[in-house]
């Protein structure tokens, strides 16, 4: 009798075992830092230069296993261009170089299926797809000489961006549940954003790569 007790309660051990470890865990976090952009697609943009903006944004990660995760995310990003141009009157007769800042400003969603590893001290990498929103798009300009000035973009863009995210990354303890995380993000966007016609059948296509840093904290135990 006292034989087929233990074999019974070996059998509820391993059955108990797999509810335990797909037990999710839950990881909030804060990431903000720059982010060098650049937009690309015709002749005229692929060879401006690249934009040093800001980026920001929170997550929101649902580990399925001790490796594996899923994150969602939602933050602001800005991207574009600027470069160097000559500006002249009407009769064709320079009047100063000026300096011409693209400038878009997105609300963005990534999704992001992402594999982690290690204790105290976490690596990841991770891949998905990205939709950003358009909140605004401007023009800006200055330079000596010039009156500086400001035109409103935004209805010569699609209000969407879609494409892929790319992230290595790294985690470490401060005690309890709280981490420092660390992480490089590349951005490439698949959609053209233009909603107007571009030169020589050219696109307008965004892309970034932001170094991002700030704290999670994670609900539920280390499986």
């Amino acid at each position: 009798m006292r034989t087929h007790h233990c074999f019974a309660f070996a059998l509820f051990l391993l059955a108990a075992q797999p509810v335990s470890a797909q037990t999710p865990r839950f990881d909030l976090g804060l990431l903000a830092g720059p982010s060098l952009s650049w937009l690309r697609g015709s002749a005229v943009i692929d060879g401006a230069d690249a934009l040093l903006t800001p980026a920001a944004g929170l997550t929101f990660q649902v580990d399925l296993s001790e490796h594996f995760g899923i994150r969602l995310g939602a933050g602001y990003q800005r991207k574009g261009v600027r470069d160097e141009v000559l500006f002249t009157d009407v009769n064709g007769t320079p009047t100063g170089t000026a300096d011409v800042a693209y400038i878009t400003d997105f609300l963005t969603f990534p999704l992001m299926a992402r594999y982690a590893f290690g204790q105290a001290t976490r690596f990841s990498v991770g891949l998905g797809p990205y939709a950003g929103m358009l909140l605004q798009a401007q023009e800006r300009w200055s330079g000596e000489g010039l009156e500086g000035g400001t035109n409103d973009r935004t209805d010569d863009l699609e209000p969407w961006d879609f494409g892929l995210s790319a992230s290595v990354g790294a985690a470490w303890s401060l005690g309890g549940n709280l981490w420092l995380n660390a992480e490089v993000r590349y951005d490439k966007g698949l959609t053209n954003i233009s909603a107007l016609p571009v030169m020589n059948d050219g696109e307008v296509r965004t892309n970034a790569v932001s170094l991002l840093v700030g704290c999670s904290y994670r609900f539920g135990k280390v499986m």
